[in-house]
């Protein structure tokens, strides 16, 4: 049986393919929320951690772009503020997104992370955010 991944020409090594960027496993979870968002629920993606130049980086900045908020806002028929993030198989948290994660749980406001979309649909379940007739 081969190794998966791509040989490497000169040492013949096997290298591994880096783990799929967080984007495909934002589209899934997006996917099932406009699928499957439950009445009275809305949703928005907050696009603070994309590629962008220098002059674009500080106009957000200086319109109140603040770092480290997570990549999925959900807001409940009840007046709650739920927040996601996703991250790339095997990353954590950086120090920005702690201090978020770290601020919405002592002020009561849901925060919850994940790097799997399995775990991610149920944290979504578990809001009460997607109907729970979608199976993981």
């Amino acid at each position: 049986m081969r190794a998966a991944g791509q040989h490497d020409l000169f040492t013949r090594r096997v290298r591994k393919p880096p783990p799929a960027p967080e984007f495909h496993l934002q589209i899934l979870v997006a996917d099932v929320l406009r699928r499957w968002l439950s009445p009275g629920w809305r949703f928005s993606h907050f696009p603070a951690g994309e590629l962008r130049n220098k002059v674009t980086a500080a106009r957000l900045q200086r319109m109140g772009l603040n770092r480290g908020w997570a990549d999925l806002v959900l807001l409940s028929p009840g007046a709650i503020a739920h927040f996601l993030e996703l991250k790339r198989r095997g990353e954590k948290l950086s120090e920005d997104q702690e201090d978020f994660a770290n601020f919405c749980l002592a002020h009561g406001y849901p925060f919850e992370w994940t790097d799997n979309f399995d775990v991610a649909l149920g944290i979504l379940k578990r809001w009460g955010a997607v109907r729970s007739a979608i199976r993981a």
